[in-house]
């Protein structure tokens, strides 16, 4: 039986209970090795079978019939990372893991293919930081183009190749930057978390997020040989803005230009308060396992209230549950 399947509805892991729920990092050392060996078959299996991989991928909903290249949903691939997408994504996330080697080297047979594929229809980049609408852009504009990267693409290098490696076709080319205030993406981030199991380590967000605007700039003389440019801003409670081309280059230079320490720190601070003023609506809850990965990756300096907060949520939980009052899915039973 083939490792690689589609994703199935209603996966069992969103019914784990919510005090139950374990990081990987919080899993002893011997049962991160058998999740990452398990992940490193799979995604080694997928890599020898790549034709049937990317045919098994282009049947995924987030993959616009394979027109879509998103690492992301190329991950969901795994039956392992499916089973528990926290700790499949963070796994995948661990220098001693070989799987995310595999799952590159399909991801650039997913490029070719899906450049082939586009026979020179518009290609549509998008780029910018975690949880700034980039997917919700891709699954509302992708039908439009014959190809869509859907990822960061915040090293100039790399996007600078992507561009090379499209331009072999007679494909015209749309670079849109997704931008977003940090607050508001950690609390789309963490809402996600809910929906797919997957977060953002906020190292990582901050430095996405403080590297695609000026990445974004890199591209000006680009427009000379055609290249369009759009600067897409999300807006909390409104409908946002889009800019085009010379618009969108004026308002990425006018935007105040902050250090990735600068936005670590917003960043951090915009998690830690949402954990100290959790919302009061029962349905609205971030994942146990999720906040215990997150706070890792915050300052050491903050982690130790973090980690205080997420034990009091526990606790406040627990005594919820042991008053019978209504709670968050996944609720700790008596005495849990």
């Amino acid at each position: 039986m083939p490792y690689c399947v589609p994703m199935t509805d209603s996966p069992p892991w969103q019914q784990v209970p919510w005090h139950l729920r374990r990081s990987y990092w919080e899993l002893d050392e011997a049962e991160r090795a058998a999740l990452r060996g398990a992940l490193e078959t799979e995604a080694a299996d997928c890599a020898r079978r790549a034709e049937a991989a990317l045919d098994d991928y282009a049947a995924l909903p987030d993959s616009l019939n394979g027109q879509v290249l998103n690492a992301d949903v190329l991950a969901t691939l795994l039956p392992t990372l499916r089973a528990n997408p926290t700790q499949g994504y963070e796994a995948l996330e661990d220098p001693a893991s070989r799987a995310a080697v595999h799952l590159h080297a399909l991801g650039k047979r997913l490029r070719d293919r899906i450049l082939a594929t586009a026979q020179g229809h518009p290609v549509l980049i998008l780029m910018g930081g975690q949880a700034t609408s980039k997917t919700t852009g891709a699954a509302a504009l992708g039908w439009s183009f014959g190809a869509v990267f859907d990822a960061p693409h915040t090293d100039p290098d790399g996007l600078a190749f992507l561009l090379a490696r499209i331009r072999r076709t007679p494909s015209e080319i749309h670079l849109a930057c997704a931008d977003r205030d940090p607050a508001g993406a950690v609390r789309a981030m963490l809402e996600r978390s809910e929906r797919e199991g997957r977060y953002v380590p906020l190292d990582r967000m901050a430095r996405t997020h403080a590297r695609a605007p000026r990445t974004f700039l890199t591209q000006v003389p680009e427009m000379a040989r055609g290249l369009r440019l759009y600067y897409i801003r999300v807006d909390e409670g409104t409908s946002g803005s889009l800019a085009m081309d010379q618009e969108a280059v004026a308002q990425v230079r006018a935007r105040p230009e902050l250090p990735e320490s600068a936005v670590a720190y917003q960043l951090q601070t915009a998690y830690l308060s949402l954990l100290r003023n959790p919302l009061h609506d029962p349905e609205a809850w971030y994942p146990r396992d999720v906040l215990a990965g997150l706070n890792r990756t915050l300052d050491p300096w903050r982690r130790l209230e973090a980690h205080h907060l997420l034990r009091r949520r526990v606790e406040a939980m627990a005594q919820r549950s042991a008053e019978g009052a209504p709670g968050s899915r996944g609720a700790a039973p008596d005495g849990a």
